[in-house]
């Protein structure tokens, strides 16, 4: 079992990855009342770290309480310093080599209006939903520096600021972002967001020891969405992304996490109707590697498994995590490897897969009742190896059936 490549420590910035493993962030939707992360969540991230990843990602970070997408989402404002703190203490003790990064986000329009305020950055079909004035932003701009700022002061090796799956920082750079004012209709105003953001975290830092990157979207997969050539377009086009992604680099940033897709869609996780949709993030994140000489995060690897996924490949060997992994880091098309649902499903994953214990892994089934949990706003786990989760899951689809009968 060759794991050469993944194991090999990587510099991002100016600290290092023990080895090129990353577990992307994964929405659990188990914060207590205050947004503060509960024991629940602490005891995820503790075997998160005990699973020895190269990279941790925290799940998206919430920079207000006023617009979320999930009813128990885990916040980050300064009432909750006191718990993000714990949350990275409580990992030190477990690992003290993975670095670990919380990712930051607002919700934008998938934010949910049942506990909390739907807004857009322009306007949609819904005149219900509050098209944010110039002010807003702003305002939105200075809580992901304030949210940078916390990061750095509980302990954080970084943050990701988050560009993916449809929320704020989406919107903002989509060429269906029409606004006509300084954050709209061209690339450089759509752009503007990130670049006046990302100067503001570094003046407030003032440390270029922690890591910023951005996780964004090659392409959205909507009318009008990142990766297309205008606002009534559909089909891909790269330019804006490759362009975006120079971008991120020229601005300083340490690295990218490629990503696609709305949240939930077969684009952002390769589902088993369409396994071959790993061979797009694939073909993204290489393109964007091209682009750029700042370390790059590839998306996508949980559905591999052990090779027993749907790929049109005969060779079993070929079809793997392990193989495409290696594979895509020797031949340079990505620098680290990103798993997800894998992340749930087995958090020792790393340490098992490095430590030549591949037999043992719980494999991801792409089951993908973990996504159904985050959308039914429930606790958020793996269902097939875990009866907590497992039991909530099946109590959610006899509610689900008892409405409909």
């Amino acid at each position: 079992m060759n794991t050469q490549m993944i194991s090999t420590p990587i510099r991002v910035g100016k600290k290092e990855a023990p080895n090129r493993i990353v577990f992307q962030p994964m929405e659990c939707n188990d914060a207590d009342s205050n947004g503060d992360p509960s024991d629940l969540s602490i005891n995820r991230y503790r075997r998160f770290a005990e699973g020895g990843a190269g990279i941790i990602f925290t799940e998206s970070l919430t920079i207000t309480s006023e617009s979320r997408a999930r009813k128990s989402q885990l916040s980050i404002t300064e009432q909750n310093a006191k718990g993000l703190k714990r949350l990275i203490k409580e990992m030190r003790e477990v690992n003290g080599d993975s670095l670990i990064l919380f990712q930051l986000n607002q919700s934008g329009q998938l934010s949910e209006a049942a506990f909390s305020k739907v807004i857009s950055v322009y306007p949609t079909k819904d005149p219900d939903i509050h098209v944010l004035t110039e002010e807003e932003i702003e305002e939105i701009s200075d809580n992901f520096v304030k949210a940078a700022v916390i990061a750095k002061q509980v302990g954080a090796d970084g943050i990701d600021f988050k560009h993916c799956h449809g929320y704020v920082c989406t919107e903002m750079i989509q060429p269906a972002n029409t606004r006509n004012d300084r954050y709209g209709g061209s690339f450089e105003n759509r752009t503007r967001f990130f670049r006046e953001t990302t100067r503001k975290m570094k003046d407030a830092l003032d440390d270029d020891s922690f890591l910023l990157g951005v996780r964004f979207n090659a392409y959205d997969g909507v009318t009008g969405g990142f990766g297309t050539a205008g606002p009534e377009e559909v089909i891909e086009d790269l330019s804006e992304p490759i362009a975006f992604s120079k971008m991120i680099a020229e601005t300083g940033m340490d690295y990218i996490n490629v990503s696609a897709g709305i949240a939930g869609s077969e684009i952002t996780q390769p589902s088993k109707k369409y396994p071959e949709g790993v061979y797009r993030l694939f073909g993204w994140a290489k393109a964007v590697k091209e682009a750029v000489d700042i370390p790059v995060i590839g998306s996508g690897y949980s559905s591999l498994r052990d090779g027993k996924n749907g790929l049109p490949e005969t060779d079993l060997a070929k079809k793997t995590f392990l193989y495409w992994a290696e594979k895509n880091l020797k031949d340079g098309n990505v620098d680290l490897v990103g798993v997800g649902r894998q992340s749930l499903a087995d958090p020792l994953f790393p340490k098992k897969i490095l430590g030549g214990q591949l037999d043992t892994v719980d494999w991801c089934t792409i089951c993908d009742h973990c996504l159904a949990l985050m959308f039914a706003q429930k606790d958020v786990g793996c269902a097939t190896y875990d009866k907590y989760y497992r039991d909530i899951y099946l109590g959610t689809l006899k509610k689900t059936k008892s409405k409909t009968d």
